[in-house]
């Protein structure tokens, strides 16, 4: 057998081969990120299968999107595909030497010698179905859309207690109506002196409400400059675009769901929103043998000390997926209070004396094996699994 070590990089990649005693087959193969570099890659590895008569195993470093076309490109000739976290290809090489060198070339010797200290233990790697994978795309993309309306809603905010702070305490500052009232009067003052039947014609905004704004308003200590007026108005443009952005995404997302046609939403709690970030984040759940193998990837699992005679357990290691390990975290806080068997156990562990953020991730873990039974068997959610 032949073990090649990739390693990747934005524009360019480099490969290494090994055979299976550890010989250096190909110390060193530089071939660029397009469609030439692939095809001298291939060629090169079908050269060496050809001299060696013998089959190949191929891995990388699961370094994001930029061997991801890669990859695809790879599953269209290999079989025998992996990918390694970074923090293994670390670990492993701290336990080889004690220099600290680091460079491409040698990163993708590293990673072929891993792979060959891991032969014994390889399985069949599964291809991730492409409707995960599209899942993945998705749910990450409404993350970073949620995220840049929840910035803009902090400058709307920001902005809002200059121009007119008292406006918060009288109605939400999110409402529609709010944004409308602000769009058309841009601040405090030009709001005071508007007309009833004006403010009146205002979308969503109820006569009671409309009343007390003005009230503030004639009275606030608010102050304004016409910058500040066009950054609020381009803050509230760019919330709503963001809006109507995530809808879209959320409607792509539903579409995702309901054609994958996951047990996962029958959680008690879980509705498509979080089930779909999880979906999404562990893509084949055949690539896990165990749910403690789950729980270590989304960073679940305790810290571990154990030295002579101290055995210690400590806090959240927090490596792996942070995007399944926040939607597990959320999903345990709504399942708990919405599944009568999760409720007791989260009740359970307070009662141990846990503070409710330590009660919360037991819940957490707890649907972590909850999870792992239920894609493993495609059943529905039932109370009793619980137990």
């Amino acid at each position: 057998m032949l073990f090649i070590g990739i390693d990747i990089a934005k524009n360019k990649h480099d490969m290494a081969v090994i055979d299976s005693n550890g010989n250096l087959i190909l110390k060193h193969l530089k071939f660029t990120n397009n469609k030439q570099g692939f095809d001298k890659m291939h060629s090169k590895i079908m050269e060496l299968v050809h001299t060696h008569e013998t089959d190949v195993y191929i891995a990388f470093e699961d370094t994001g999107h930029y061997g991801f076309n890669l990859q695809a490109f790879l599953r269209k000739y290999y079989v025998n595909i992996y990918s390694y976290n970074p923090l293994l290809i670390k670990k492993f090489v701290e336990a080889q030497t004690l220099r600290k060198t680091k460079t491409d070339k040698k990163d993708a010797l590293v990673i072929a010698r891993k792979l060959l200290s891991d032969f014994a233990q390889l399985e069949q790697p599964v291809v991730t179905d492409t409707l995960m994978t599209e899942l993945k795309f998705a749910t990450r993309n409404r993350s970073r859309l949620t995220q840049t309306r929840s910035d803009a809603k902090t400058q709307y905010t920001r902005i809002l207690d200059i121009i007119f702070p008292e406006l918060a305490s009288i109605t939400n500052k999110h409402n529609q109506s709010t944004y409308e009232i602000l769009k058309k009067y841009h601040n405090a003052e030009s709001i005071a002196n508007a007309r009833p039947s004006s403010l009146a014609k205002i979308k969503y905004l109820s006569s009671d409400t409309a009343s007390k704004i003005k009230k503030a308003a004639k009275t606030s200590i608010g102050t304004s400059w016409k910058a500040l007026e066009l950054e609020l108005l381009l803050t509230i443009e760019n919330i709503e675009h963001m809006d109507k952005q995530i809808q879209i995404v959320d409607n792509h997302i539903e579409a995702l769901m309901t054609e994958i046609d996951s047990p996962i939403v029958t959680v008690t709690g879980i509705g498509e929103r979080l089930g779909a970030v999880i979906l999404a984040e562990i893509r084949d759940i055949n690539n896990f043998n165990s749910p403690s193998q789950l729980q270590a990837f989304a960073g679940l699992d305790p810290k571990v000390n154990q030295s002579g005679q101290s055995d210690k357990t400590g806090k959240m290691v927090k490596r792996g997926s942070p995007h399944l390990r926040w939607a597990l975290i959320q999903a345990a806080r709504s399942a708990s209070n919405w599944s009568p068997a999760l409720t007791a156990y989260l009740q359970k562990k307070l009662a141990e004396g846990k503070h409710y953020n330590c009660a919360i991730s037991h819940v957490a873990k707890k649907l972590i094996r909850i999870i792992f039974y239920m894609l493993k068997n495609n059943r529905e959610f039932d109370e009793r699994l619980v137990a």
